[in-house]
């Protein structure tokens, strides 16, 4: 029996990075781009949380590779040492995270056999937020430091460096590491470190929902699982709130679309507590729609595909399909029930089909075997789990005291 796997054999950082962060995906029972909309997905996250991925966890990542970059360079670790180097103090760094119980440690259970550290995971964080001024991959930074220690030997200014530039590779603001760090770290941020991270956000990506957040906002539960739950989202720009209502009503819509699919194929494995599962979901968020009926009525989707295009590129048969369903769902007077719609029903299989071919759970009997009972049925949250963790860090270091989600 033949066995899929995914591979490469010389691709850059970035690259690995985006498969590791899919392979990531596919381990999270409840996360998986079934139906292939995460071209749609990724372009809002990457809009409302800019340098934010699915492997993050804390902000104090954001300081903690910084710091053991600025003590190699500081003491010319050279570049054939360097990742040796970083692999074993972020192994360090590990221990002391987990002896002092903190959450959302990177590592907490698999410790040195890792296979992806946080300075991978926050490379390009560090890049996108203007710490990291080296827009190279972790790799090429890594080689390009011996030229860096001969060109700061033989640097000699005759006159002051332009707009303060003095030719470093991070963020000269970058306030300094602990004395104990890293044998000794946690996560909580100091007022001028969280001052700092919030600094960076607005001065790099000052219209982002994620500098909004920190900039403006208090810290919030686990409950406001969806940035338009924000109890403070009155306080975001027009344009803000703008982009959040089609990110909602694109979540909203498509969340029929992975339980419809769910459904169909409890029922092609008679599975009947999961037919009853699924028929309640769909149920419930029938009345949902119901509910929300004025808002997806007046919901401007021409605006939403200008928007969702201006983002990045959209594949033609996403779109295709995306408009079919919307068409299906939303042009009568009230929404389509989709449970026994013949036309939703063929969308989805028709979707899975050409998305996954041989592997389609409709058409082989081993891929639907091996389906978990739960394959992407949930509310897309544009990376929201990540960044509410991450501003939350920020605004209580800033007001130095409670931990609301931790």
């Amino acid at each position: 029996m033949l066995q899929s796997s995914i591979s490469w054999i010389d691709f850059s950082d970035q690259d690995r990075r985006k498969i590791m962060e899919v392979v990531a995906l596919f381990r999270q029972r409840d996360t998986r781009d079934e139906l292939g909309l995460g071209s749609i997905r990724d372009a809002f996250a990457n809009l409302f949380f800019p340098g934010t991925t699915t492997l993050q966890t804390r902000a104090r990542y954001l300081l903690f590779v910084p710091w053991l970059y600025w003590y190699y360079e500081k003491h010319r670790v050279p570049s054939s040492r360097i990742a040796r180097r970083l692999r074993r103090d972020e192994i360090k760094l590990i221990d002391a995270l987990k002896s002092v119980d903190e959450e959302g440690v990177i590592g907490q259970l698999s410790g040195a056999s890792l296979q992806r550290f946080p300075s991978s995971i926050y490379w390009n964080g560090l890049q996108r937020w203007g710490i990291l001024r080296h827009m190279g991959s972790q790799g090429q930074y890594h080689r390009y430091l011996d030229y860096f220690y001969r060109q700061q030997s033989e640097r000699v200014y005759d006159v002051e460096p332009v707009e303060g530039w003095d030719g470093g590779n991070w963020d000269p603001g970058l306030p300094p590491a602990p004395d104990d760090f890293p044998g000794q770290a946690d996560f909580r941020l100091t007022f001028p470190e969280a001052s700092y991270l919030r600094e960076r956000l607005l001065l790099s990506c000052p219209t982002s929902l994620l500098a909004a957040v920190a900039d403006r906002c208090q810290s919030v539960t686990q409950d406001v699982q969806f940035i338009w739950q924000h109890p403070q989202h009155a306080e975001f720009s027009d344009r803000q709130r703008s982009w959040i209502r089609h990110a909602h009503c694109f979540s909203e819509a498509m969340y029929g679309a992975a339980l419809l699919y769910n459904l169909m194929l409890a029922e092609l494995r008679r599975a009947d507590e999961l037919l009853d599962l699924y028929r309640n979901a769909l149920a419930s968020w029938q009345e949902d729609m119901i509910a929300s009926w004025t808002v997806f009525r007046s919901w401007e989707r021409t605006a939403f595909w200008r928007l969702v295009k201006s983002l990045g590129r959209i594949p033609l048969r996403t779109q295709s399909f995306v408009k079919e369903w919307l068409d299906t769902l939303l042009s009568g007077s009230a929404p389509v029930d989709v449970v026994d719609h013949a036309r939703a029903r063929t969308l989805i299989r028709e979707r899975e089909v050409w998305l996954k071919r041989a592997r389609s759970r409709f058409e082989s009997r081993r891929h639907l075997e091996m389906w978990s009972g739960a394959a992407g049925a949930f509310k897309m949250d544009y990376r929201w789990s990540i960044a509410r963790r991450i501003t939350n860090d920020i605004i209580q270091g800033r007001s130095e005291g409670g931990n609301a989600e931790s």
